[in-house]
């Protein structure tokens, strides 16, 4: 009965008990794929865990060995001493010689005014130099008349005094020879007023003397007066030329010239800017750095500078000076603790960062721009003019142009 229900069997009932037969199988060799997926997730996140350790550890023997020592702050920006260009005088500008954004160097003109009122000052004052030389000269000249005034009364006080002598010799030869009736009485009076005429001359003699020393007196003092006058008149002469001069503005410095604000035409006022020069190969950056952060900050560390104008390129530097107060000290408005509630706020001081390199790309820079200085503060020792070496510290020009001191560092 068997064996005939067997060979009875029908293809379709075959088929199902391979079917069957098929199910089995894969049942039973399921559980050794599920077993091996399971060991290759295991060895997955244990590679991705000795990778992180891994980071972590590159990552804590950098800041073990670096990061710890560096300070860096994002309120910082590039600075230059730029230079108000104004007029000393006022006139008429006649020509402007330069562009916005041209480079120029020192001496070069940058504005000319109008000269013509200038160049008649300096005329006029050429003309009273003229007249203050001559009024010398001729007052040399009398001087020299009236040396000579004197040396020819002089002269004439010996011809009075040779007078005086023999008119006397006359009248004691004449009174001698009356006294023994030798001689006339009228002789006697005839020698007696010559003698008296001759002392007469020679008393003229003298007083022509005293007078001609008088007016060399005069003469002189005119010559002195006149030199004081050529001096005054040399005195304005050069301020004319030099207020002249001041017609031609010319640059103070090598730089570029920024914010023009002037064009021919225009009234120039010595209380108007005309033009702002700025030196961009002297920009360095003015960082103001918590006061948490100055405990490692000396004078000398090196600096690292990034811009987010330029994120591809680190500029170098050093720290050239600490601010002796902090911003707060310099600013309009000093904050005053003394009154109302305290909230204590974190001060900041600026620190001026010198930028040292690279040389080829410091023309990049550009006043304004933002600026991220990390302080490499692992060498400690006080450069001279730090705090800690004895010297004052040098400030930073630009405190009051930080930015206010009473926001946390986000």
């Amino acid at each position: 009965m068997t064996s005939d229900g067997k060979q009875g069997e029908t293809p379709d009932e075959h088929q199902r008990e391979a079917s069957v037969a098929d199910q089995r199988e894969a049942s039973v060799a399921r559980p050794d794929t599920r077993s091996g997926g399971k060991s290759s997730g295991k060895m997955l996140v244990a590679l991705a865990v000795l990778i992180a350790l891994a980071a972590l550890g590159w990552w804590g023997v950098g800041w073990w060995q670096t990061g710890r020592f560096m300070e860096e702050t994002d309120n910082a920006y590039v600075r230059t001493d730029s230079v108000a260009v104004r007029a000393e005088l006022s006139a008429r500008v006649a020509e402007v010689a330069v562009d916005d954004n041209q480079t120029v160097k020192q001496g070069d003109l940058l504005v000319r005014l109008d000269a013509e009122t200038y160049r008649d000052q300096v005329t006029q004052a050429e003309a009273q130099q003229a007249v203050a030389a001559a009024s010398i000269a001729q007052s040399r000249r009398q001087v020299d008349l009236q040396q000579a005034a004197i040396d020819q009364a002089n002269a004439q006080i010996e011809a009075s005094q040779a007078d005086v002598d023999q008119a006397r010799q006359h009248l004691e030869r004449s009174s001698s020879l009356a006294a023994n009736n030798y001689g006339s009485r009228q002789q006697r009076e005839d020698d007696q007023a010559a003698l008296r005429v001759a002392e007469a001359n020679l008393a003229k003699s003298r007083a022509a003397v005293v007078s001609a020393q008088r007016q060399l007196a005069v003469a002189e003092s005119d010559v002195t007066r006149a030199e004081a006058n050529l001096d005054a008149a040399n005195a304005d002469l050069d301020y004319a030329r030099h207020q002249l001069d001041k017609t031609r503005i010319v640059a103070p410095r090598d730089g570029v010239v920024g914010n023009l604000r002037v064009e021919a035409g225009t009234l120039a006022q010595p209380s108007l800017t005309l033009l702002q020069l700025v030196p961009i190969e002297s920009a360095y950056v003015a960082a103001n750095f918590k006061e948490t952060q100055l405990e490692r900050i000396r004078i000398g560390q090196p600096v690292e500078v990034h811009l987010d104008a330029y994120p591809d390129t680190t500029f170098d530097g050093v720290v050239d000076s600490l601010s002796p107060a902090t911003g707060t000290e310099f600013s309009l408005l000093p904050q005053d603790n003394a009154t109302g509630n305290f909230n204590k706020i974190v001060q900041r001081v600026p620190v001026k960062i010198r930028i040292t390199g690279p040389v080829e790309s410091l023309g990049q820079l550009r006043a304004g721009l933002s600026a991220v200085p990390e302080v490499d503060t692992r060498d400690l020792t006080p450069d001279k003019g730090s705090p800690d070496a004895g010297g004052p510290a040098k400030g930073v020009a630009q405190a009051a142009d930080s930015l206010s001191d009473d926001q946390a560092d986000s």
